[in-house]
């Protein structure tokens, strides 16, 4: 009930549980993964600040129970490594820092104790994926407090897993699955295998608000998009489950790389029903590219100035919405839509855009510089990858001083390139040089998959 998000339906399944059972400390664990799972849907601070106070009360019911079980550790350690995800989202990171060395340590001990336990395997191999994508600069910290991260080490405890769950009961193969899949696309830049390893597991699975999310989720970023719109059309009905204004704004975002002309309805939508800090500046930022698609300039600096002043600006896509607010600069519209219709993996539009277009059409370097890298996403994705790659570098050069991510990603992209090629050296170059480039847009998310090549190379 819980992974499928109908919380209503698990919560009164918890609750007579206890009632019957009030020495079953499962049912403490399960009720931690409720709070995390209305916390995690919902995004709402004040949640947040009520339901973390539960968070000692459990560890200290669950420390009191029976240290010869593997569950013992185990369900102290995902206490702890829930609360650090949301700790994480509300910006309490040194909070979240303590709960994840906590975390690590718990589940090193259990996989000594009972090497057999999958669950401690499904945890860690999480943490170690994440560890080992911490950059350079911050991989004193992890390895002062005590911990270690391998990528490949985590993504194979997790495809190790899901092979075992598709022949035997494993009770947490929904959620591995969930995990694997994320880790592909966000560490990986595997989108597509991202998507496949779902369908191949059946996903969306029926009545399951999670499965349908998930999908979704990777299907807009992973250029499955018009799949991913007919999932959202289509997801359970909302009385049943819990509350997740989130799915609006992805609705929004696979209409908008369709040119749909109602995108802007979900964004506000989303907007109206949602509580929290994220997302706010990036809707408001989608709806004002709306309007300026259909001309309305007017409109257009109506809601990118709501960008720049409403909601928080922790996410890169905020950030880079407050960005646009505050450099008073409007983006060329034909630009827009080309880019638009990329995201969405409409790539002949895309590219019927982009052929009305050449360098000299435009006057800014700006623009130059993402008409170069644009073209090259292109050639990049339809296969023509050396004329990709010579547009990535021309691109890398006219925008290594800009504050855009055109020049970062050209260079992430050209290092995918000849990573996919078997060039080591030039892959480790081109990720070293993303590196290199500060206080662009997205900088965190792409040092991140920066930081995930390097450390599949070695």
């Amino acid at each position: 009930m819980l992974i499928a998000l109908k919380l209503n339906q698990g919560d009164a399944l918890l609750k007579e549980e206890e009632r019957k059972n009030p020495d079953n400390l499962i049912a403490v664990y399960l009720e931690n993964y409720f709070d995390f799972l209305t916390v995690y849907t919902s995004d709402e601070r004040k949640l947040y600040d009520q339901l973390k106070k539960n968070e000692d009360l459990r560890l200290v019911l669950l420390n009191a129970g029976d240290p010869n079980t593997p569950y013992y550790l185990f369900t102290m350690a995902e206490v702890n490594l829930q609360w650090a995800a949301l700790d994480i989202k509300f910006g309490e990171y040194l909070n979240a820092v303590f709960e994840i060395r906590r975390a690590f340590k718990m589940l090193s001990q259990n996989q000594k104790k009972f090497p057999d336990f999958r669950p401690t395997q499904k945890s860690l191999g999480v943490l170690y994926a994440l560890l080992g994508s911490v950059p350079d600069k911050y991989k004193w910290g992890v390895t002062l407090l005590g911990m270690e991260g391998n990528v490949e080490l985590g993504m194979g405890y997790l495809k190790q897993l899901i092979d075992y769950g598709n022949k035997n009961d494993y009770i947490y193969q929904d959620e591995t699955i969930i995990y694997y899949s994320f880790l592909l696309l966000n560490l990986q830049n595997k989108s597509e295998q991202a998507w496949q390893v779902l369908q191949s597991n059946g996903y969306p699975k029926a009545d399951n608000l999670m499965s349908t999310y998930t999908c979704a989720h990777i299907g807009v970023y992973g250029k499955h998009n018009t799949e991913a719109l007919r999932l959202l059309d289509q997801r359970p009905a909302a009385d049943s489950f819990a509350k997740f204004p989130f799915l609006d704004y992805l609705t929004g975002l696979a209409k908008l790389s369709e040119l749909q002309p109602d995108a802007d309805a979900y964004f506000k939508k989303f907007i109206a029903a949602y509580q929290g800090e994220n997302h706010i500046k990036s809707s408001f930022q989608k709806i004002a590219w709306c309007y300026l698609l259909k001309g309305d300039t007017t409109n257009y600096l109506n809601f990118i100035e709501k960008a720049g002043h409403k909601g928080g600006a922790t996410l890169d896509a905020d950030k880079q919405a407050k960005k646009e607010a505050d450099d008073h600069r409007i983006p060329n519209p034909k630009l827009l839509r080309a880019r638009l219709l990329f995201d969405g993996g409409e790539y002949t539009k895309a590219t019927a855009e982009m052929n009305l277009l050449n360098e000299n059409t435009f006057n800014s370097e700006d623009d130059k510089t993402e008409y170069l890298y644009r073209m090259g996403r292109i050639y990049d994705e339809t296969g023509k990858t050396d004329s990709a790659l010579l547009l990535y570098s021309k691109a890398i050069d006219k925008g290594k001083d800009l504050p855009r991510y055109f020049a970062a990603n050209s260079a992430i992209e050209s290092a995918k390139i000849y990573e996919a090629k078997g060039d080591k050296e030039k892959a480790r170059f081109y990720y070293n040089l993303c590196l290199s480039f500060p206080n662009h847009e997205y900088k965190n998310g792409l040092d991140q998959k920066a930081k995930a090549g390097l450390n599949r190379l070695e």
